[in-house]
């Protein structure tokens, strides 16, 4: 037989006051570039022009041209010349031993800006008279660099040396995001939600997924929503001088709905160290600006061998922007190169890993449907082509991205016409809220193909009913702009003592399937905290708060000392901080007890008794 309540505990208060509500955000990224009125970049690449032959003169077939020195910091070469577009070259250099290796075979680039592009026009402004290039060449530590002619003939031959002259900003190799959108500055914020128990020994009264408070979104914070968007190095971390691009195209980049991906490998060193990567895409980077000529970096995306993703040509991640990676191919495409040669090299895991991920995000945030081929310049491709396959249709010949490079394509698009979400709802639940007698549900839900409202249909155990997501939102609608700001929800719905089973669905409206919003289970036991224990001669006072989730009364604490029941107390203690919290159950649900012990550390437990004579519930045990 349970005792009555101690009416002391009614005069004291709790001695403890550790409650709080923990919301550990998991991901926040801010990632700055600079609009084109305030770029200030510091230069990190230096560009040397070397002529390999006497001006006027002509390389021919098995000649050797000039040896001109190179600083110790270079990091790529390129040749540029003008004659035949269909020269085959040997690159060679000296390392301090004196003795000359061939680096790389190269010819002419094999892949620009689409015709009539402002890139082109761009180009051919500032490399007149046919001045052709090549593809970029990894050198580190050599003295001289030289040139065999295999086929064809070099007219005014000169070497591009491109050094590494300043320190870049650190490049960051942890877990980040990168917000899409205009230039600009952008915050995207994703959250973990703590399960079964808060910090400070708030016990949740929804468990399986979610939590008890408001957490809904910030504007903008939707973007961090969207499935599987990685970490991307911005152009900022990796030292992009941006007074390049400004000087060369100040109108910035263009843009275009993207249809398709282009896979590419750079043809560089396999060799880079995290860092070096970072210096090879600044150095590309330059390549492109001040030896090709052209506004900005060819590809949208580069990838090191380590997994790291670089934002590459200006203009926002998730926008469709107009590189020059693939001749009258980059309109409507997203280019992505792999930094390395993989002629003959399978990319690594982690790259693979990296570009899986990069295009998953992609192609879902710019609504491409890898299970759909794409009609395009005369032709019809796949959505995921690698730049050879870009080459055959427009004649410009090219075996990039090597063939083992190409190897992994099959797979990349397996995964993603398996993986790809076209169509499916986007969501988020942000309140999940449990009162006596109900549950309260709010967050938004939206079908990327349709700007309409959509509906969510809502379960407790087997009991469904439909609900419109059409409260307004203007997050939403900022992030999401072709879909509108009408796609908020919040839903109250009944429940009965006891736990439950509770569902939220997404129902898509277009062709996509529908969609779990997210799920929780009621509990129908006591929960609460055991703040705190103290001891004095012969006796131990305990702490803390407890509540039945199922009424706003106060409830019994069972006090147990050694396993043996001692007293019973009432959780009578006015507590606002819980009030708080729980919002709906009142305050009056902190407990202070004191029960008489023998000399020695004893065990005590605590336990909440339920309103509906279910099992008492171990609110905690410790020692004193």
């Amino acid at each position: 037989m349970r005792r009555a309540a101690d009416d002391y505990s009614m005069q004291l208060r709790s001695r403890y006051n550790f409650l709080r509500i923990m919301i550990v955000v998991a991901s926040i990224a801010v990632i700055t570039w600079s609009s084109a009125a305030g770029a200030t970049a510091t230069p990190n690449s230096d560009v040397a022009r070397s002529p390999l032959s006497s001006k006027g003169d002509v390389l021919s077939a098995g000649e050797l041209s000039k040896s001109p020195a190179v600083a110790d910091s270079t990091n790529l070469v390129a040749l540029q010349w003008r004659g035949d577009t269909s020269v085959k070259i040997a690159v060679e250099a000296r390392s301090d031993s004196g003795t000359w290796h061939r680096v790389a075979t190269v010819g002419e680039a094999d892949g620009g800006a689409d015709s009539g592009s402002v890139d082109s026009v761009v180009a051919a402004a500032k490399l007149r008279d046919g001045l052709l290039s090549s593809e970029p060449v990894s050198v580190r530590n050599v003295d001289e660099v030289r040139v065999r002619v295999l086929d064809g003939d070099l007219a005014d031959a000169r070497l591009i040396a491109i050094s590494e002259t300043h320190s870049a900003p650190p490049v960051p190799l942890g877990p980040g995001l990168i917000a899409g959108g205009a230039a600009g500055s952008f915050v995207a914020i994703g959250m973990v939600i703590p399960r079964r128990r808060l910090l400070g020994g708030v016990a949740v009264l929804i468990v399986g997924g979610a939590f008890i408070g408001s957490s809904l979104s910030s504007p903008q914070a939707a973007n961090a929503l969207i499935p599987n968007q990685p970490a991307i190095i911005s152009r900022a971390a990796w030292g992009a001088d941006e007074s390049l691009r400004l000087t060369s195209c100040p109108d910035g980049p263009n843009f275009v709905q993207p249809e398709f991906v282009v896979v590419h490998h750079t043809a560089t060193s396999n060799g880079d160290t995290p860092a070096q990567s970072a210096a090879t895409v600044r150095s590309i980077y330059t390549y492109y600006v001040l030896g090709r000529g052209y506004c900005d970096h060819g590809y949208n995306f580069l990838i090191d061998r380590y997994g790291q993703i670089f934002e590459g040509r200006f203009g926002g991640v998730n926008r469709g922007v107009i590189g020059a990676h693939a001749t009258d191919f980059n309109a409507g495409s997203v280019g992505i190169a792999l930094i390395g040669d993989f002629s003959n090299t399978t990319p690594p895991a982690a790259m693979q890993d990296a570009l899986n991920r990069l295009l998953l995000w992609k192609m879902t945030v710019n609504h491409i449907d890898p299970n759909v081929p794409v009609a395009t310049r005369g032709a019809v491709i796949d959505p995921i082509i690698g730049h050879r396959d870009a080459g055959a249709i427009s004649g410009d010949g090219t075996a990039c991205p090597g063939n083992a490079g190409y190897s992994i394509l099959p797979a990349l698009r397996n995964f993603l016409r398996a993986s790809v979400p076209i169509g499916v709802p986007w969501s988020n639940l942000e309140l999940i809220q449990r009162t006596p007698g109900s549950v309260r549900f709010a967050g938004w839900a939206l079908d990327p193909d349709s700007p309409d409202p959509i509906d969510i249909h809502a379960y407790v155990d087997s009991d469904g009913t439909r609900h419109l997501a059409d409260l307004e939102r203007p997050d939403i609608g900022a992030a999401f702009p072709e879909n509108g700001a009408e796609h908020g929800f919040d839903i109250t719905l009944p429940i009965s003592p006891g736990g439950h089973s509770i569902c939220l669905y997404a129902i898509s409206i277009g062709k996509g399937r529908n969609d779990i919003i997210g799920c929780a289970r009621t509990t129908g036991s006591p929960i609460g905290f055991f703040e705190g224990i103290g001891r004095e001669p012969g006796w131990i006072g305990v702490s803390g708060w407890s509540l039945d989730p199922d009424t706003r009364d106060s409830i019994l604490v069972d006090v147990y000392v050694d396993g043996r029941y001692i007293h019973t107390t009432g959780a009578v203690v006015p507590r606002a901080d819980i009030a708080a919290v729980f919002s709906g159950y009142g305050e009056q649900h902190g407990f202070w007890a004191r029960v008489p012990v023998g000399p020695g550390l004893h065990t005590v437990c605590l336990w909440g008794i339920s309103v509906l004579a279910d099992p008492p519930a171990l609110i905690g045990c410790r020692v004193a």
